[in-house]
């Protein structure tokens, strides 16, 4: 390993290390590997040194001289990546590449999201099933558009008449992502329309990352205001390319917002497959222009 890719990974190193039951800031270690990147790209063209977007590869690689009995024989060690490492790798892996979403929450009043999106030019979709409508969200090159389509089955008896379905609001401005808030979860606010955004995220809520003993990574937060708090728990599942594939959460809530003590739990999982995937929207052709 050359000195650069040694002061790249101690840098990495420390920034986890010294902040025990922490992650390391995601910015600083994106830049860094970028940095490295840069600096590599110039000085080291031709080298067999292959790293992850984020600067670090899942394994160390370190070389030491053979004793002189021994000339030419190398030894190579595996240091263990911490699991912070492992995010902030999976969540930079996962940024400016279009990829498809699915976003299923539990409970009766539970909602189900599908759709595509592509960062690199701001242009997916959303759709979200009501009994009486789809609901649809429309980005093309950075505007946004927003309407309901007729469902597919049989509309209930009192839903119906009154829906204009195919119109959509347009809405002024341009927006480098979809509008799904994940049903109000922080976390999967954040993923479902950047799953770079993940790791970002997660440290904002103080959460703790683990690795589970299967190799899939755990993190757990809690969230508290005067009314009540909400602990949370979920687990990140990777692809072969070390993309986020999955993510699913559990979470707990108690709260005496109502003078009583009401508790309840639920569960999300946010699916994220088809990276690379070609993602195409047509521009509406009822559109209503909107203030705002």
């Amino acid at each position: 390993m050359n000195d650069i890719d040694d002061r790249l990974v101690r840098g990495l190193h420390d920034l986890v290390d010294g902040e025990p039951d922490s992650a390391p800031d995601v910015r600083a270690l994106i830049e860094r590997g970028r940095q490295g990147r840069r600096r590599r790209a110039t000085a080291l063209a031709g080298t067999t040194c292959a790293l992850l977007a984020l600067g670090v590869g899942t394994a160390v690689t370190v070389t030491t001289n053979a004793p002189p009995e021994r000339p030419g024989v190398t030894a190579q060690a595996a240091q263990p990546v911490p699991p912070a490492l492992r995010l902030v790798s999976a969540a930079t892996a996962s940024e400016n590449i279009s990829y498809r979403m699915r976003l299923t929450n539990s409970g009766p009043g539970g909602l189900t999201y599908e759709g595509a999106f592509d960062p690199r030019t701001a242009t997916g979709y959303v759709r979200v099933p009501h009994d009486d409508s789809i609901q649809v969200e429309l980005l093309i090159d950075g505007t946004r558009y927003e309407g309901a389509e007729r469902p597919q089955g049989e509309l209930p008896a009192d839903k119906g008449p009154g829906e204009t379905y195919g119109r959509y609001g347009q809405y002024p401005g341009r927006y480098d992502r979809l509008s799904l808030q994940g049903d109000g979860n922080a976390v999967l606010g954040a993923a479902a329309p950047d799953p770079a955004a993940l790791f970002a995220a997660l440290r904002s809520a103080n959460a703790t990352v683990t690795e589970n003993p299967d190799g899939t990574l755990h993190f757990a937060y809690t969230t508290a205001d005067r009314d009540g708090s909400t602990s949370t728990a979920g687990d990140v599942t990777l692809d072969r390319d070390s993309r986020i594939a999955m993510v699913a959460l559990t979470f707990s809530w108690q709260s005496t917002a109502k003078g009583r003590l009401d508790q309840g739990t639920g569960t999300s999982t946010l699916q994220l497959f088809d990276y690379g995937v070609p993602v195409q929207v047509e521009r509406p052709t009822d559109i209503v222009m909107m203030s705002k």
